[in-house]
C-alpha cells in the first residue's frame, strides 16, 4: 500500500476545509434544519423581526438598516429592548452585545460591530457583516447583574 507524504495529506485536508465551508448553491442545494426552537425566516427587507428573550424578561426587535442583507458587505441593525410585547416601556439592563453566527460551520461574523445606544432609547449596531451564505442566527444579549439573557432569530442569506 503506498503512503502519502506530509504535504499531500495537508493539501487534502486544505481542500476539505473549503469545500466544508464553500457555497452550496447547486440544486441540490436545502437548508439544513436546525434543532432550534425558532424557524428559519428569510428576513424582509427593512423588517422588524421580534421576539422574546431565553427567560421572558426583554421582548426585542431588530431590523437591518439596509433593503436587503448584502453579503461580504458591511451594514447596520436598529435594535429596541422592551419590557413586554406592548412596547409601551423600554426595558431597563446593564449592557447589550449584537452578534452573528453561522452554527453549522461554527464561526460567527470576522468583525465586532460597534454598539451605541440613541436618544430614543434605541440601539445601533453599526458594522455587521454577513461574509457567506448560509443560514445565519442574530443575537441580541442583554446583560443585567451579571446575568446574560439572549434572544436570537435564524434566518438564510442567499449569495
Amino acid at each position: 500500500m503506498r503512503r502519502m507524504n506530509t504535504s499531500s495529506v495537508g493539501l487534502i485536508a486544505s481542500l476539505l476545509l473549503v469545500v466544508g465551508c464553500s457555497d452550496r448553491t447547486g440544486s441540490d442545494a436545502t437548508p439544513t434544519v436546525t434543532a432550534s426552537d425558532e424557524p428559519v425566516v428569510s428576513v424582509t427587507p427593512g423588517a422588524w423581526q421580534e421576539g422574546l428573550s431565553a427567560d421572558g424578561n426583554y421582548y426585542i426587535r431588530w431590523r437591518p438598516l439596509v433593503e436587503s442583507i448584502p453579503m461580504a458587505d458591511l451594514f447596520d441593525v436598529e435594535v429596541e429592548v422592551w419590557t413586554d410585547k406592548s412596547m409601551g416601556e423600554r426595558a431597563a439592563f446593564d449592557s447589550i452585545n449584537i452578534d452573528a453566527g453561522m452554527p453549522h460551520h461554527r464561526h460567527g461574523m470576522n468583525v465586532a460591530p460597534e454598539i451605541t445606544q440613541r436618544a430614543d432609547g434605541t440601539w445601533l449596531a453599526q458594522g455587521m457583516l454577513m461574509h457567506m451564505p448560509g443560514e445565519w442566527q442574530v443575537y441580541v444579549d442583554c446583560f443585567k447583574n451579571g446575568r446574560l439573557e439572549r434572544t436570537q432569530w435564524s434566518m438564510w442569506l442567499s449569495g
